[in-house]
């Protein structure tokens, strides 16, 4: 679990910058397994899912077709790493040429092959917030708004624009209007959302249901990956349009700082990828040479930890361990400038009960070990979805070799042809099996 905080202060403040964290552990916790600290901080695999027609999938030309918006997520995803490192752009123009041919007679994206991992694609369920989100991932490649593609896309969601109901739809249509100068259009869905805005202690997010009541979440709440996303969307759209609100926009960094869990990310891989661009967006349009702040860590047991952060060490990740669990901890910050502060609470407890989704039945032959040495052993291995929807998502099997062992790779590869798995990967002393479903 992780509890974050960003603490700002100015120079010439009377009172610090406080705020309490309570480290609690669930009663079923394994003995002596809880630890917390404090810290303060100032490509070519991807190509093994291309398809020959530019489009992705998830089992590349294992699939009988591409992913709409997995093909514009890659195509997303490789003009950000471009200032890093070698991208061909014929993969880019292939990818382009993709999404040309697979639009509706209206100018709008048509939702193509399948994703076996929805979560992926986040808030994402409709044509016009397919079409939105390949919209902007093409103007953020850098394809022109007079592009016949994008500007037909353009016209087919300003139609859309004024009837869409959804807050999700809303923030990634308020994004893509900032990206193709649509001035109008990009106030009116602002506007729209500024009516179902969540604010609470200087905080600003968007749910997709109604709002919560902030004294009914637990102390370590972290919002669904939708909410992180779809806020994402509406922070980009205010620092990315003529004129930055980075008033509202410090409101949004707040509450967006504190959903981050103990490894940097957020909930999901489609959150996290917006979220972190968002915040990357706001530390460019926020940037100071300048800043001097101590923060102070105490308990009521006497523990008392100081970190100070300046231009000399602001990329150092600064971490102190917190002795007293369950304990209670105050946090304050002093001097000019903005500081992340994260506090990290780990511990054990026996895995809950549960039912299990997938029977799975290992048989060997010879299934008993003879006298002589063994040079070939032979494993039949049969999974079985038993859970309590109509299909799985994608399933991964994982075959561990035992000592001395390796797989013999024409027995993977028949299994490839049968069509009895989708995918494989072979280590010398590990197979793993890609089922769809």
């Amino acid at each position: 679990k992780s509890h974050s905080s960003l603490l700002c202060c100015q120079a010439g403040e009377e009172h610090p910058k406080t705020e309490e964290i309570s480290l609690k552990v669930p009663e079923n916790i394994l003995k002596d397994s809880e630890r917390a600290y404090a810290t303060v901080l100032g490509y070519q695999r991807q190509l093994t899912y291309k398809r020959n027609d530019g489009s992705y999938s998830a089992f590349g030309q294992s699939d009988k077709e591409g992913n709409t918006w997995l093909t514009a997520f890659v195509e997303k995803s490789f003009n950000k790493a471009r200032p890093y490192i070698f991208i061909d752009e014929s993969h880019l123009s292939h990818s382009f040429s993709l999404l040309k041919k697979i639009r509706n007679k209206n100018g709008c994206f048509r939702s193509v092959g399948r994703l076996f991992n929805n979560a992926m694609k986040g808030g994402i369920d409709d044509e016009t917030s397919l079409s939105a989100y390949v919209t902007m991932a093409l103007l953020e490649v850098g394809v022109s708004v007079q592009d016949p593609v994008v500007a037909d896309a353009v016209s087919c969601l300003r139609k859309a624009a004024k009837d869409v109901s959804s807050v999700y739809t809303q923030a990634l249509l308020a994004y893509t209007f900032t990206l193709s100068n649509d001035t109008e259009l990009r106030e009116m869905l602002l506007a729209k959302l500024e009516e179902k805005a969540v604010r609470n202690e200087g905080q600003l997010h968007w749910e997709r249901k109604p709002a919560s009541e902030a004294s009914a979440l637990p102390y370590w709440y972290r919002a669904p990956s939708a909410e992180v996303e779809l806020t994402s969307y509406v922070l980009l759209a205010l620092l990315s349009g003529p004129n930055k609100d980075l008033g509202k926009a410090s409101e949004i960094v707040n509450w967006l700082s504190k959903q981050q869990n103990p490894y940097g990310g957020f909930s999901s891989t489609q959150d996290t990828v917006v979220a972190l661009q968002a915040l990357a967006e706001y530390a460019e349009a926020t940037f100071s040479d300048k800043g001097d702040v101590t923060v102070t860590v105490t308990s009521k047991t006497g523990f008392h930890q100081q970190f100070h952060v300046d231009q000399t060490n602001r990329l150092l990740l600064q971490k102190a361990s917190l002795p007293d669990i369950p304990g209670e901890y105050s946090l304050s910050a002093t001097g000019s400038g903005c500081v992340y502060v994260q506090t990290v609470l780990r511990y054990n407890i026996p895995p809950p009960r549960s039912d299990a989704t997938f029977s799975v039945r290992v048989e060997t032959e010879p299934d008993k070990c003879p006298q002589d040495p063994l040079k070939v052993l032979k494993l039949s291995v049969t999974a079985q979805y038993t859970g309590s929807r109509e299909k799985s998502n994608m399933a991964v099997i994982e075959c561990k070799m035992l000592s001395g062992f390796i797989p013999v790779k024409s027995s993977v590869r028949e299994l490839e042809k049968s069509r009895t798995i989708k995918r494989s990967e072979m280590q010398t002393d590990m197979v793993t099996l890609y089922l769809d479903e």
